[in-house]
């Protein structure tokens, strides 16, 4: 059995979240260009989505239900909308295969398993900490970097459980225009239970952060917690929000994490307005009117991201 490698006792640790198509990637690039945070470059699920660590804390689920996803679909899973998960190579032959088996070498996942079954009779929390470290801290070893980032979408609506198992980490929430970030999920549709068009797409967005918004009200420490707009962050308030950015994270303006933003980070980018394509006018202005009912909903109930969204909303064209 592969030895573990040594654990930080106060882990420098930011998490990265949002509906999904809101810029969690982009956002988790540009921090993770600063010489300070390695960025684990998959969504790595298991702390913060269905059967992870917050129903399993919450005795939602026994831990052996946890174990055999993490064992089979988290360690290695077909994309979503393919056929099958992956039980034998030739299942998974053209088809992309995701999971922890791309950043965690075997020998080390099995020994963090171990690890956790030995501990978790006695101190779940604790087994559910080491273990997250356990599999994914070495990242900042191989990537020469004192701190990390991890970018699952889930990781803000279940901010709640992250903050009881790493008080130290900072969480940021990135928004993006609901239109737009509709409009990508219903181009990358990859369930039948997944958004058709820009109205359906408009409610799983705000469906997604009605989750949100349920975690965030329930966080021991808000002051852990930035909302940041992709929308400001490519062509709006850029330098602003960036400063923001810096700010909350203690980090210095280096010229690696500026050149990734003003090279990589721009409208075109991030294909800013793509909600409009293939909609006729009148398709346009009905998925305006909706949105605008929705961001009245969204303030009317006080949910925190709602400033941002307004602000990057008011700075459009007509």
């Amino acid at each position: 059995m592969s030895e573990l490698p040594p654990r930080p006792e106060n882990p420098d640790l930011i998490f990265v979240g949002g509906t999904g198509r809101s810029g969690t990637h982009v956002v988790s690039h540009l921090l993770g260009s600063h010489p300070r945070y390695a960025r684990v470059p998959i969504e790595c699920r298991f702390h913060c989505n269905p059967q992870g660590f917050p129903d399993l804390i919450h005795g939602r689920i026994e831990p052996d239900v946890f174990l055999r996803k993490l064992k089979k679909f988290w360690w290695r899973r077909i994309r979503a909308g393919e056929v099958a998960p992956v039980v034998a190579r030739r299942l998974a032959f053209g088809r992309k295969v995701r999971g922890l088996h791309k950043i965690v070498p075997r020998e080390r996942f099995d020994a963090a398993i171990a690890e956790f079954e030995r501990t978790h009779p006695t101190d779940l929390e604790g087994a559910c900490r080491n273990l997250f470290l356990d599999l994914l801290w070495p990242l900042t070893d191989e990537q020469g970097k004192p701190g990390l980032i991890e970018m699952s979408c889930f990781t803000i609506a279940e901010s709640p459980t992250l903050q009881t198992l790493f008080p130290e980490a900072k969480l940021i929430h990135t928004v993006r225009d609901g239109r737009d970030a509709a409009s990508s999920k219903v181009s990358k549709r990859q369930k039948r239970s997944h958004p058709r068009d820009g109205l359906e797409g408009l409610r799983w967005w705000e469906g997604r952060l009605r989750n949100i918004e349920r975690g965030v009200g329930r966080l021991g420490d808000p002051s852990k917690l930035l909302c940041v707009s992709l929308d400001d962050l490519v062509a709006g308030d850029r330098d602003g929000v960036y400063s923001e950015l810096l700010a909350f994270t203690g980090l210095d303006d280096t010229p690696e994490m500026r050149g990734f933003f003003d090279g990589e980070m721009s409208a075109d980018a991030a294909h800013k307005e793509r909600w409009r394509e293939g909609l006729t006018e009148k398709r346009q202005s009905d998925l305006i009117r909706e949105y605008e009912k929705v961001l009245e909903r969204l303030e009317r109930e006080g949910f925190h991201c709602a400033p941002q969204l307004r602000a990057a909303y008011e700075r459009q064209p007509a």
